[in-house]
């Protein structure tokens, strides 16, 4: 079993928006960007978790959204929270490592801290498979190689995850994505409170 599926949403969510980590809320902040950002009409959120970010989807712009995670209680969850998105979302269960079969195509792909626990060769076959024509990433640059998970009280639920985590480099992000015919577009970044910071780094071919 993949140890996301182990993770609770309750958990998750809850260490994401600590103020001392605020991972939830910047990475809603950037969500908006993302989804007003390029002249698409289907876009695909890869690990969409609870659906952090999908309040800012215009529904008069969108045809469809597809919401890819390996949890169904995170699947359910952004399902319910989001009803009022039924004729536009679509979730569906995919491990990205093993089921590129079954993900279908989209103009625009997010990948939010998602590329970290599948790496580098599986997110480019997953883009190609997607046919994108935009790619929109966030990774997370650590002050502490030591502790890219921060503090907190929920810290111990994400243990498992040391067996699947890659850190990931913005440099090497933008060779493999070169590697499929993609341009770098432009980087934002995104300071959190612990030191850490977010990079938005967009692509498009």
């Amino acid at each position: 079993m993949n140890p996301w599926e182990e993770i609770s949403l309750s958990d998750y969510e809850k260490h994401m928006a600590l103020d001392s980590v605020r991972q939830l809320q910047t990475m809603n902040e950037m969500m908006k960007v993302q989804f007003e950002g390029y002249p698409v009409t289907t876009a695909m959120v890869f690990g969409i978790a609870g659906g952090n970010g999908l309040e800012h989807v215009n529904q008069e712009m969108y045809k469809k959204i597809y919401g890819i995670d390996i949890n169904e209680e995170y699947l359910a969850a952004a399902k319910e929270r989001f009803s009022y998105l039924k004729d536009i979302l679509e979730c569906r269960r995919i491990d990205l490592t093993c089921e590129l079969d079954l993900l279908p195509e989209a103009e625009l792909v997010i990948a939010n801290l998602f590329i970290e626990y599948v790496g580098y060769e599986a997110l480019k076959k997953g883009i190609l498979k997607s046919k994108a024509k935009y790619i929109s990433c966030i990774i997370q640059i650590n002050t502490d190689e030591e502790a890219w998970v921060s503090d907190s009280p929920y810290i111990h639920a994400f243990d498992g995850l040391d067996a699947v985590h890659h850190q990931i480099d913005e440099k090497d992000l933008t060779k493999a994505m070169k590697d499929i015919g993609y341009s770098h577009l432009k980087t934002d970044e995104y300071l959190l409170p612990n030191g850490k910071k977010l990079l938005m780094i967009d692509f498009g071919r």
